[in-house]
């Protein structure tokens, strides 16, 4: 008998519907990647398996129902994708490259894998803590099934409400420490405490999801270490020993990103990655914490190891006795962890599971709230997953963004002229004013860029040359000839024929091929957190015709000073979502030539371009946008913006869209269309310098979210509106 339900949210659908009634979902259209498990698979015979619901570094997270127990599960499956060693065979069994195999590879992840899911079946009494249903081997890999948490990620809730009070944190929070501190007796540590990792259900309470992410963490010795291996670092919210394969983590580990969180909770400003601090540096106070509620945290905080509280109870207890009552035990004997150069440039925050990152500057600001990282067992939006194209290069994939392959039969096919280029080049020459010269050039087409879900992105090997990593690459140059491409390059070309290749020279990325270069039409987080590249050169052979998908393309590129983009043409792209955002340094960016005449979503597109002075998109075409949520948020600095030719007409979610433009002191929108718009929640949030502000155009009828429309907009004595659910929310500001 067919099961009918729906594979996204696994709802029973009645004979003939074809409609989810729960979710919209039309019955039998369904989201699946090419390497994930086909939705409809059953898996022990009992459990249904549905769409994916995340992806990360070692593993898939699917949505499942339990058949014989009538129940929705978590089903979280042994794959991990980011070594480049994995594949699989018609959407079920996972196939191992060899290189793979032996202690060092393939079995030893199985086995960490497998440990780590009996360690979680122990603590299915405790609560806060996700639990864990069965454990078996299929496939040729390995499966945990988890219950499945209704309700919402920590940092979903605040980004829609905003920082709490240190008093009601500390509350919400205690279940999570008191289950922390029986988790660490279990000999396990977290090692991903975060916003985006705990759940709040639909009662209120939290549920702390992904123990899974721990690797091999039996706690060794008599002071409570283990030494890190394959370690995950989440900016703002990892210490310092877990960017380095040699550090001890420990209770110390979770208690500095516990800390964190709540740090992170009372005031909305993401702390400082571990990366960029000293050994001796001290937070700053801000002024949602008074000192002692400050000093506390930045206690928990400290850079070495030893100088923290060494259990979750003693955080516990410093953190309900704020005045100093309480203090931490004595430090155990830890070896120091010595932290790395901090990185002179300015990091990028954390990026979400396609999500976006969290405003940096005061309360958390994105409309649908979507995580910096993903959360593992909540509904994700769709990510660009695509399939890694790899070359006949054993052990190679690459992890994000830019595979390149030679197109057959493209637009262009007159042969490429000879362009003689050096080698090496110091500095990048600016970009023309066309993508593609007027000589006809043979187009070389790149492949899709796939996400990359762990959460130092920077740190990660690209292209799949793993002695290179994002954050080594300081200038990227695109070139037209292979005439001077050394011995060394590696092939990129999805043919695999090394018709494109790629090199490195001293922090210099080349990409050449003979002819022009082509995103593929998915160029979606293409530079993605290369955080020291500070120019792209484009050259005169890069091609953006054919591209529909731009999201998140310069996404934490926050070294990046300049950026032209003269020679794009983006007349047939239509999703623009976060395709600037954390573009720290950009202090100017004029797009006059931009064709987004087809672009529905610019969600998050420049948000926290904190230094951009100056914008240009007054040429902008939104006729067709339906998504304009914190467009604009966190340019802190831009003092004005000329959206008069803007077309609001479709525009449906206006949440935080001008959310901590603190500099811009008027805003003309007596031009926009607000009928259609559905969330204007924090849409002016923490303009404190707005003087004036004519809404005399706004319709809220269709309205349902405005809590905080103008809240902290201190300077703006009155507004010009029509509109009496406006007028109310602006004088109950």
């Amino acid at each position: 008998m067919e099961v009918r339900r729906c594979m996204k949210c696994m709802h029973p659908l009645a004979a003939g519907e074809t409609v989810c009634p729960e979710c919209g979902r039309a019955y039998g259209s369904v989201n699946a990647e090419s390497f994930a498990l086909k939705p409809g698979t059953i898996l022990e015979g009992k459990y249904l398996v549905g769409e994916m619901l995340g992806q990360g570094g070692f593993g898939i997270t699917y949505i499942g129902f339990d058949l014989l127990l009538e129940q929705k599960v978590a089903i979280k499956e042994y794959y991990p994708m980011s070594t480049g060693m994995v594949s699989r065979e018609g959407h079920s069994t996972v196939v191992w490259s060899s290189a793979m195999m032996g202690k060092t590879g393939t079995q030893k992840g199985f086995d960490s894998f497998l440990r780590e899911a009996r360690k979680m079946a122990k603590l299915g009494g405790i609560p806060g803590v996700v639990g864990v249903k069965s454990v078996f081997i299929q496939n040729e890999t390995a499966y945990i099934v988890m219950d499945f948490i209704e309700g919402e990620t920590l940092l979903k809730k605040l980004q829609k409400n905003g920082p709490m009070d240190f008093d009601s944190c500390v509350k919400l929070m205690t279940p999570i420490m008191q289950a922390l501190s029986e988790v660490h007796e279990h000999g396990i540590i977290h090692r991903d405490i975060s916003p985006d990792n705990i759940m709040v259900r639909p009662d209120g309470k939290l549920i702390l999801l992904d123990l899974g992410a721990a690797k091999d963490l039996d706690i060794q010795g008599n002071d409570g270490s283990v030494q890190s291996s394959q370690m995950v670092a989440k900016h703002g919210f990892s210490p310092i020993e877990q960017y380095s394969k040699s550090g001890k983590v420990g209770p110390w580990t979770d208690i500095y990103a516990m800390a964190a969180t709540i740090y992170y909770c009372c005031t909305g400003i993401l702390p400082p990655p571990a990366t960029d601090r000293t050994i001796d540096d001290t937070l700053a106070c801000q002024p949602r914490l008074t000192q002692a509620q400050f000093d506390i945290l930045a206690d928990c905080m400290h850079m070495r190891p030893q100088d923290r509280p060494q259990s979750m109870d003693t955080l516990l207890q410093m953190l309900t006795h704020p005045q100093g009552e309480v203090k931490a035990e004595p430090p155990k004997v830890i070896p120091e962890v010595e932290p790395p150069k901090p990185v002179e440039t300015k990091a990028a925050p954390p990026k979400p599971m396609e999500t976006e990152p969290v405003a940096q500057k005061t309360q958390p600001i994105n409309p649908e709230a979507q995580p910096t990282q993903p959360p593992r067992h909540d509904v994700k939006p769709e990510r660009p997953l695509s399939k890694w194209l790899i070359p006949g290069v054993a052990a190679v994939v690459a992890v994000i963004a830019l595979a390149i392959s030679i197109g057959s039969g493209g637009k262009k096919s007159a042969p490429a002229p000879s362009v003689k280029v050096p080698t090496v080049q110091t500095a990048a020459e600016p970009a023309p004013t066309k993508a593609v010269p007027a000589v006809p050039m043979e187009v070389h087409t790149m492949a899709a860029a796939d996400f990359v879900y762990e959460d130092d992105i920077s740190a990660t090997p690209f292209w799949g040359q793993s002695q290179y990593l994002r954050k080594d690459v300081n200038t990227l140059t695109f070139q037209s000839s292979l005439q001077n491409a050394p011995s060394s390059a590696w092939d990129v070309s999805e043919a695999g024929d090394r018709s494109v290749l790629a090199w490195m020279d001293n922090g210099n990325l080349y990409v050449a091929a003979d002819g022009a270069i082509a995103p593929n039409p998915d160029a979606a987080w293409l530079f993605q957190d290369f955080v020291n590249m500070k120019t792209i050169n484009f050259g005169n052979c890069f091609d953006t015709s054919d591209v529909t998908r731009m999201r998140g393309m310069f996404n934490g590129c926050s070294s990046l000073t300049d950026l032209d983009l003269s020679g794009f043409d983006t007349s047939s792209v239509t999703d623009m979502r976060m395709m600037f955002q954390n573009c720290a340094s950009l202090t100017s960016l004029d797009l006059p030539g931009f064709d987004t005449s087809s672009v529905t979503d610019m969600r998050v597109m420049f948000q926290n371009c904190a230094n951009l002075t100056s914008l240009d998109v007054s040429s902008f075409d939104t006729s067709n946008v339906i998504d304009m949520g914190a467009m604009f948020a966190n340019c802190e600095r831009l003092t004005g913006l000329d959206l008069s030719g803007f077309d609001t007409s479709h525009v449906t979610n206006m949440a935080a869209m001008f959310c901590i433009c603190e500099d811009l002191t008027s805003l003309d929108l007596t031009g926009f269309d607000t009928s259609n718009v559905a969330d204007m929640s924090n849409m002016f949030r923490s303009c404190t310098s707005l003087t004036n502000l004519n809404l005399s155009s706004f319709d809220a009828s269709a309205v349902t979210k405005m809590d905080s429309m103008f809240y902290g907009c201190d300077n703006l004595p009155d507004i010009i509106c029509p509109d009496s659910k406006i007028l109310k929310e602006f004088r109950n500001r």
